[in-house]
Formats: C-alpha cells, sequence, structure tokens
C-alpha cells in the first residue's frame, strides 16, 4: 500500500508542473462569477481547472490559478489613447460591463458565451471608442499558449463586432503595439462551435531573463475595445512528461507486484 501511494504522490508532483502558472482570466463585473470548462483552451486540451479569476481593475496580487492556488502575478490594464489606435496608457482607467446577453443573439454564438463567462467585459473607460489591454507579469520562466475571446453580446448588433487583437513580450510593459497584431476576431454568427479566428485567437509566447512580461491589446475599427476572457497555459517541457510517464510506470510496477 505504500509502495503504490508513492507512486501516486510522484505522478501527482509531475502532474502539478504540468499546471504551473496557469490562469483563467473571467473579465467582468464581480457578480459574473465563472467556474467552468466551456472555453477555447479546454476545448483544445490545454485548460484542465475551472478556477476562474474575476479581474475588472488591476490586480497587484491575490491572482490564483487554475485550480486555486496563490501565484505572484500581477495584472496592470490600460486603455488607448485613440480610437482604433495600437498605443497604450497604462494610467488610464478601465471598467467592468455587466449585462444580459440579449436573446436574439445567434444561437451558435449564445451557446459558446451565454453563461458567466460571457455576460461580463472589461472595456475602456472614456469617452471615445478606444481598445483596452493589459500587461502581466510573474509568470515562472518557460513557454505559453494564450487563448483570449471579445465578444458583446448585449444587443444582436454588437455580437459580430471584429476585434483586433496585439500580444507580445519584452522587458517591460508594452506601451507600442503596432508591430505586435497576431490577428482579429470576427464572432462569425456561421460558425458553431469554438473556430480559431471566428470567436477566439491564440498564440505563443516565452518568458526569458530578457523579455518577462506578457501584454495584451484588443481594440476595433467600430466599436470600443472589449476582453471578456484569458487562458495562459503553460507548455510543459520534456523533461516534465518523463516524470509522468515515471511516476504511472511506477503505479504500474506496484499493480503488478501486488496481482503476484
Amino acid at each position: 500500500m505504500k509502495k503504490i501511494s508513492l507512486a501516486l504522490l510522484a505522478t501527482g508532483i509531475a502532474a502539478s508542473s504540468l499546471s504551473a502558472e496557469n490562469i483563467l482570466i473571467n473579465f467582468g463585473y464581480t457578480s459574473k462569477i465563472y467556474a467552468g470548462s466551456n472555453s477555447p483552451g479546454h476545448n483544445a486540451g490545454d485548460s484542465t481547472g475551472t478556477n476562474w479569476i474575476n479581474l475588472y481593475q488591476d490586480a497587484a496580487s491575490g491572482i490564483e490559478d487554475e485550480f486555486g492556488n496563490a501565484t505572484d502575478l500581477a495584472i496592470d490594464f490600460g486603455s488607448t489613447t485613440t480610437a482604433t489606435g495600437t498605443t497604450l496608457d497604462y494610467g488610464i482607467a478601465t471598467k467592468s460591463a455587466n449585462y444580459n446577453i440579449s436573446g436574439g443573439v445567434d444561437a451558435d454564438l449564445l451557446a459558446l458565451f451565454d453563461s458567466e463567462l460571457g455576460e461580463g467585459n472589461a472595456v475602456r473607460d472614456s469617452s471615445i471608442s478606444a481598445g483596452i489591454g493589459l500587461s502581466i507579469t510573474g509568470l515562472d520562466a518557460g513557454e505559453y499558449v494564450f487563448y483570449v475571446t471579445s465578444f458583446r453580446g448585449d444587443q444582436t448588433v454588437n455580437s459580430t463586432i471584429d476585434f483586433n487583437i496585439y500580444a507580445g513580450v519584452s522587458s517591460n510593459a508594452i506601451t507600442d503595439f503596432s508591430s505586435y497584431s497576431i490577428g482579429t476576431i470576427i464572432n462569425s454568427k456561421a460558425v458553431s462551435g469554438w473556430s480559431y479566428g471566428d470567436n477566439y485567437i491564440s498564440g505563443t509566447f516565452t518568458i526569458d531573463g530578457t523579455n518577462d512580461t506578457f501584454s495584451l491589446l484588443s481594440n476595433s475599427d467600430s466599436y470600443i475595445g472589449v476582453l471578456t476572457s484569458l487562458e495562459i497555459i503553460a507548455v510543459p517541457e520534456p523533461s516534465t512528461y518523463a516524470a509522468v510517464a515515471g511516476g504511472l510506470a511506477l503505479l504500474l510496477v506496484a499493480y503488478r507486484r501486488r496481482r503476484a
């Protein structure tokens, strides 16, 4: 029994390293608390936890990972200084939008976003139709994959707004995103299920001693900037996979010995 317990412990330790620094962010009003697995990252098999952090303002501490463990991550929000601009001012405050998704929204989009995950947003806080962005510091060194959604369905006309997404890493928070474009979220009404470019955008980045700040911007050619959700998932190193395989091998050996 002790051998099996030790093997389980070894496997658990290895598995926990697979989820190091994984965070799930649900942007928007505090009453919209989401705990589920209907997201692009879960659909791709990268996100596994269901602990979503509700963020609508700067956070210097208290950010938890997807399993509820405390991290040292810090998030700073900002807004662009002009409509459709790509220069982010981290001194401009953001706000949260709390609303019920319109019943007139296309059924395919409603199936994806009609939950607490889709009913709150972080948006710009100014009189102009500006973009909204953020920077995240404190991530462990390594490779990451991220998934971002930008959706506002409080009115049918708003549910198919296009959002231009910019993302990258630098030694400090990125302010000029003009060279960091990664694509456009179309929010197409014709696509069911999670579809890259139609209702989310994903990408990869590396945190190291030179580039240790991840920055993101969402803006629109015809609307305000909107952030709905963001998933940041650590990509396991080959040695981590070997550790998991080793733990499983120990389990198999212990199981065979007990049967013998």
